[in-house]
């Protein structure tokens, strides 16, 4: 590959500079990329000069060479697409009339990088997989910066292989007999709660999704690693395999957004697991590219001086491929 290729933290993330909107469509490319995103633990990123002008098509078309794009995660979001493909627009942008057009959460900015640790006085940064409410959850997904403030906004990533890794077996072996329970419907109602106006799901789009089961110790069908895996916004418990759970308890966790105290399985590990030596830092430029595998990381958000700049970020989630 002719292109600047650098190590994010050991094993873990690869950037790759100097990338054009060529090089997207080059099946080489293309191979070589998805290579090193399986090799360096599902979190690659793309920098190039002229990749601010990608077109979401062109991003549709670089996106599915990692998986099957998702056209159906919109539930009460179709307003935010871009283009009306399967692009969630994330960011403070309004509309021509003034409306909203993104997807926003008020999330704290970081004061420094001792920020990125997990805090569980304050539950910051909120570090989660991706959609482990659904059937079947989404293998990863593609993030695109078209406008960046000047500070803030970075979005931060951790390695679930090598914390489960540095796990005692026994620790280790408690978490393999685990699975979460998660459910959309609590990840709306208690983000909610923290961010006005954001979406909940009404009583039809609450049955619509019930809740998903996920192992807490997930094994990768490429790579054959395992990683922590199953903590999401919507992870409302963590149970025993197939063990019952009464309605009555999931009225409380979806209706009024309360996680049930088991959750502290997960949530204890996370100052361990966001700690320096498994965690990165992406700084956004306009027009990155990030691609990561929610079988194998964390991700969260920060926030940024959204009264002063815009922030628009493009997304796409990606689902196992059936070719």
């Amino acid at each position: 590959m002719a292109h600047k290729v650098s190590n994010l933290n050991g094993d873990f993330g690869v950037i790759i500079e100097g990338v054009s909107r060529e090089d997207l469509c080059s099946s080489e490319f293309r191979q070589q990329a998805h290579q090193l995103w399986i090799k360096n633990g599902g979190l690659i990123g793309l920098r190039g000069i002229d990749l601010n002008k990608l077109t979401s098509n062109e991003l549709m078309d670089w996106s599915a060479h990692f998986g099957d794009v998702d056209h159906d995660n919109f539930v009460a979001r179709e307003d935010k697409k871009v283009d009306g493909l399967p692009i969630l627009r994330i960011g403070n942008t309004r509309d021509e009339s003034g409306k909203s057009n993104s997807n926003f959460s008020k999330v704290p900015a970081l004061r420094n990088d001792n920020d990125m640790r997990y805090n569980p006085k304050t539950r910051r940064p909120v570090w989660h997989t991706d959609s482990t409410f659904r059937r079947e959850p989404p293998i990863g997904s593609v993030f695109h910066c078209r406008k960046a403030p000047p500070s803030g906004g970075e979005t931060l990533f951790a390695d679930t292989r090598s914390s489960l890794k540095k796990l005692d077996p026994e620790h280790r072996k408690k978490l393999e007999e685990l699975e979460a329970v998660c459910s959309l419907a609590h990840h709306d109602k208690k983000i909610s709660l923290y961010s006005p106006g954001y979406p909940t799901l009404n009583e039809k789009e609450r049955a619509a999704n019930p809740p998903n089961r996920v192992p807490l110790v997930l094994h990768h069908p490429v790579s054959g690693e395992a990683a922590i895996y199953g903590l999401n916004s919507s992870t409302c418990a963590i149970v025993p395999k197939g063990e019952i759970i009464s309605a009555t308890d999931l009225d409380v966790w979806d209706l009024e957004g309360k996680e049930d105290d088991s959750v502290k399985i997960l949530r204890d590990l996370l100052p361990f697991m966001t700690a320096p030596d498994f965690t990165v830092k992406w700084t956004w430029q306009e027009g990155d590219i990030v691609v990561w595998d929610n079988r194998c990381t964390m991700h969260a958000a920060t926030g940024f001086d959204d009264k002063n700049y815009i922030r628009e970020m493009w997304r796409l989630t990606l689902l196992q491929s059936n070719s």
